[in-house]
């Protein structure tokens, strides 16, 4: 270890008159003269973490010196973090669950808040991301080259404002305190479900020169890896009736001679889903990162640090899918059995005429992420000022590489049971479809997103340490942010042209061949568009198709272009001027003052924090909009022209500040129980999306089911301002030695400034419409919850011949509600919320052998909204969610030394490999079949694979 002068330039608070008054209560003992603390503080650096125990060491040495509440995972070793995936090693943390895209963990929820509304840093500054929105993808940070991660749960007003949930910052490594250092790993990863073995080489280096003044620091990692997930879908389960299923799939009966299952009224409603599907995808996965620092320091007074990340990401998401159009669908099926259960929702279906679908989509995912970074950390007697700048940037570039193609084959019959003993329906054809069937061409279409993210800042931090007081620490900085964010979308004209034989569209050049498939006249397709399936056999257990054809897409499109070339332009994605390509500029200023008091109160010593910080923010944002301007009527109220569906650049400006005060208090109830509180008001700003300046016009007359007669125009409303949260935490900090502590934390969190749909009537060229507006709206969510953490080695409690064991585990009770609407008006929860969740590391390390056994466990929570057709409303309504159950995730970890230089590692993921799977339940007020009570039906349910890996690190 060694002294350092070097002050973190993380400490940086703020002041305010309610601060001030608070503080003048609590100095009455204040001290006496102090001398230059300044030469009495040690900052205490540790040069390397080893191990898992040494990591749990500094995160809860961190968690004990932090002035608000923290969390934090610390590095076990050079490149060695304590889970593969950044996302995964969040979860550990008390309070944190993690959002899974492809069975791997993509983005966090702190304390019930999303990723929209928390802030992910790199040392200390804004990262750019290529999600559309506010999240961020922590995929596209290889865990390898992070040396730890510090979530702040409470406010301060050196943090970077925007954060509701909590600021995550990512920090890498600085040479001078590593030192010289060099270490190589290799690992391999074997894929059980997609059957790949997967590389992974990660290499570290740093050095020191000119008598230890000047470090180098340089990172690099390359991974590649194939995964494979089975996913199950069937959404829309919509009303029908009895009489209306069988007069449309057996036309030529009567109505009174339809036999109804359970004897129901033909007249009754049951609920039957829409196209149910099956879907094999295998993800390619390619990532090289790696980061450069550079650090000077020319004496004690002066530190610079030159520092860059770089991350470049590409992903082919490859997917093929089967689906079953149900009768209610298809002209030409014929019901031979039809049973519906007592819960309203159809048992099983067997018809004859069969229309099948096969679908397959490529959506690949170029990501170039980089930050460039320069501070310098300036010590001028009591006051030290930090200068910080930096630029980073995030594109997801694609012009149109994406592709969704849709072909139709009939088979004699289809049977599907919703009653089987899997989550997954049996899906069951007369025979088997291959590539030697006649098949008829769909939706086929090209398209792509461009995300181009851009971030900059500039801020000066300054600290001033008085000789005597109670006041020890004076914070205060300015500083400017700016964050550039547009989308780009590439769609064809007509994607749907070759669909059906369009004989107005699609002139052919040939005698092309058509066939009748599911009642409809459609463009026979070639024999070479068609080839024979491959695959492991889909997951899941279920009666379903274990292989079926494929779709050569370029044979397809080809064949599009041969029968008539004009029309296949349509397919061809382009630039769109719509609501889907839009761009939004953020610029803010922000100013602080903040106080650190430090003296004792009622004999027991305290700290106190308090500050304020202002910010102004300057907004800009362009999409391609409609214009009301541009409707026209005839006398008759029919449409005069299309002049209307013309979309015209449309730009705003806005601009708006806040105020956010914040305290922080601890108490040192003794050397080993810490007491904290803590109060603050934090915001986040809208969603991008909401942001832009669009307008959606409906100007023809629509039936609605009071039978009267409406337009429509919704407006995006740019100008809505930032969502706000007064919060309080308290937390109750034991630590009883140095190998263990055990913490109790609370948490309240009152939201505002949800957005909502203001409906008005507005008279548009002498018509009226049917206005919608959002707007802020004045409810309230709250959140609320607990937090309870534990860490302890048993090397004092066992014999010597069993020490080395020791665990690491927290709990977290969520009880939080939205104050958010369905379309009835009926409250929902938080999507991604849990109200259990719970984490439970047992490890064992002695003698060179390392052993991690980590148990993640969360009980249900909703996901998503899913919406369905009524006859009650006449239309769609969102009244129902899809519900995730409780899931639980099992990974092993193990290592040992060969040599002191030489390790050799273990790892095993998703052990458990549970399905994820979501349910509707739908209660009886939503189902109009007499007699029934509650029902509910299997959404998705998704399965990947265990994966296993071994390695060896090697450290020069």
């Amino acid at each position: 270890m060694k002294k350092s002068k070097r002050k973190d330039k993380n400490n940086i608070f703020i002041l305010s008159p309610l601060a001030l008054a608070l503080s003048t209560m609590l100095s009455h003992s204040a001290y006496a003269e102090q001398g230059d603390k300044k030469d009495d503080i040690e900052v205490i650096e540790v040069k390397a973490t080893l191990g898992i125990l040494g990591s749990l060491r500094e995160a809860q040495s961190i968690k004990r010196q932090s002035d608000n509440v923290v969390d934090a995972i610390v590095a076990e070793d050079i490149g060695k973090f304590p889970d593969d995936n950044v996302a995964e090693a969040l979860q550990r943390i008390p309070g944190i669950s993690v959002t899974r895209t492809d069975g791997a963990g993509q983005k966090v929820t702190i304390r019930g808040m999303s990723g929209k509304y928390n802030i992910t840093t790199f040392n200390g500054r804004k990262l750019a991301t290529d999600s559309e929105n506010r999240d961020f993808n922590y995929d596209v940070i290889a865990s390898e080259l992070v040396g730890k991660i510090e979530v702040y749960k409470t406010q301060q007003a050196k943090l970077q404002e925007g954060a509701v949930g909590g600021v995550v910052n990512i920090y890498s490594r600085k040479p001078l305190d590593l030192g010289e250092e060099l270490s190589l790993s290799v690992k391999n990863e074997y894929n059980a479900r997609a059957k790949s073995h997967n590389p992974k080489t990660s290499f570290l280096v740093s050095d020191v020169f000119l008598d230890d003044t000047f470090g180098v620091l340089a990172s690099l990692v390359h991974t590649k890896r194939i995964s494979r997930y089975d996913k199950y879908k069937s959404t829309n389960w919509d009303d029908w009736q009895y009489h209306e299923l069988y007069s449309s799939a057996n036309p030529n009966s009567e109505q009174e001679d339809v036999v109804t299952p359970n004897n129901a009224n033909i007249n009754d409603s049951f609920r039957m889903p829409r196209w149910p599907r099956i879907t094999q995808t295998e993800s390619e996965r390619e990532r090289l990162g790696g980061t450069l620092a550079l650090q000077w320091l020319p004496n004690d007074d002066l530190d610079v640090n030159f520092d860059v990340l770089f991350s470049s990401y590409d992903v082919d998401n490859k997917a093929k899918a089967m689906t079953l159009v149900l009768p209610a669908y298809d002209g030409a099926a014929k019901i031979t059995e039809f049973n519906v259960g007592p819960d309203g929702f159809v048992d099983n279906i067997s018809w004859n005429n069969a229309t099948v679908e096969l679908l397959e989509t490529g959506v690949p995912r170029k990501s170039d992420t980089y930050q460039v970074g320069l501070n310098t950390n300036w010590v001028l007697d009591d006051i030290t000022l930090n200068f910080d700048m930096s630029v980073s940037g995030a594109k997801n570039e694609d012009d149109g590489n994406g592709s969704l193609v849709v072909v139709r084959a009939g088979v004699s019959g289809a049977t599907i049971n919703f009653n089987g003993n899997h989550p997954i329906p049996d899906m069951t054809l007369a025979q088997a479809l291959d590539e030697n069937a006649v098949y008829g061409a769909h939706h086929s279409r090209k398209f792509g997103n461009t995300v181009d993210d851009k971030t900059s800042r500039f801020v000066i931090d300054g600290t001033w340490e008085p000789l005597s007081g109670t006041m020890s620490t004076l914070f205060f900085g300015i500083g400017y942010n700016s964050q550039d964010k547009e989308k780009y979308n590439f769609y064809p004209s007509s994607p749907s042209k070759f669909a059906f034989d369009h004989s107005d569209e699609v002139n052919p050049t040939f005698a092309a061949p058509t066939v009748n498939i599911g009642g409809n006249t459609m463009w026979q397709l070639p024999n070479d568009v068609i080839s024979a399936g491959t695959g492991n056999g889909f997951g899941g257990g279920a009666n379903v198709p274990q292989v079926w054809p494929s779709i050569n897409q370029s044979a397809l499109f080809a064949y599009f272009n041969k029968l008539d070339p004009i029309a296949a332009k349509s397919l061809i994605p382009q630039s769109s001027e719509n609501g889907d390509t839009y761009g939004v500029k953020e610029e803010t200023i922000h100013a602080y003052i903040e106080s650190k008091f430090e003296d004792n109160m009622f004999g027991f010593p305290y700290m106190l924090d308090i500050g304020m910080r202002y910010i102004k923010t300057d907004i800009t944002s362009f999409s391609y909009s409609r214009n009301p301007a541009n409707l026209a009527f005839n006398d008759d109220g029919s449409v005069a022209n299309s002049d209307w569906k013309k979309r015209d650049l449309q730009q705003f400006e806005d601009s708006y500040s806040d105020i956010l005060p914040s305290m922080n208090l601890k108490l040192n109830l003794s050397e080993e129980l810490v007491l904290r509180f803590a109060a603050a008001k934090a915001i986040s700003r809208p969603f991008l999306s909401q942001l832009i300046p669009n307008t959606k016009i409906d100007p023809e007359l629509e039936d609605v089911n009071d039978d009267k007669e409406r337009r429509t125009i919704k407006y995006n409303n740019p100008g809505l301002t930032p969502y706000s949260s007064k919060q309080f935490d308290t937390a109750l900090e034991w630590y009883y030695s140095e190998n263990g502590n055990l913490s109790f934390a609370s948490y309240f969190k009152q939201f505002a400034g949800f957005v909502k749909d203001d409906e008005f009537e507005e008279t548009i060229a002498g018509n009226k419409f049917l206005a919608t507006r959002e707007v802020n709206d004045d409810r309230h969510s709250l959140i609320r919850g607990y937090e309870i953490s534990w860490f302890q080695t048993f090397d004092e409690y066992l014999p010597e011949q069993l020490a080395g064991f020791g665990v690491s585990a927290n709990y977290t009770l969520n009880n939080s509600t939205s104050g958010e609407s369905d379309s009835e008006g009926k409250e929902i929860p938080f999507f991604g919320l849990s109200k259990h969740q719970s984490n439970i590391n047992l490890f064992y390390e002695q003698n060179g052998l390392s052993l991690n056994i980590a148990y993640n466990k969360r009980s249900s929570y909703s996901v998503k909204k899913v919406s369905h057709w009524t006859y009650e409303t006449g239309g769609s309504v969102d009244t129902e969610q899809a519900v995730a159950p409780s899931w639980g995730n099992l990974s092993v970890g193990m290592s040992y030394d060969i040599t002191d230089n030489l390790r050799v590692t273990a790892d095993v993921y998703n052990l458990l490999d549970p399905d994820e799977t979501l349910t509707v339940n739908a209660l009886k007020t939503e189902l109009l079949t007499a007699g029934a009570n509650e029902g509910s039906y299997i959404f998705e349910n998704a399965s990947y694979g265990k994966s296993y890996s071994v390695g060896l690190r090697y450290k020069f």
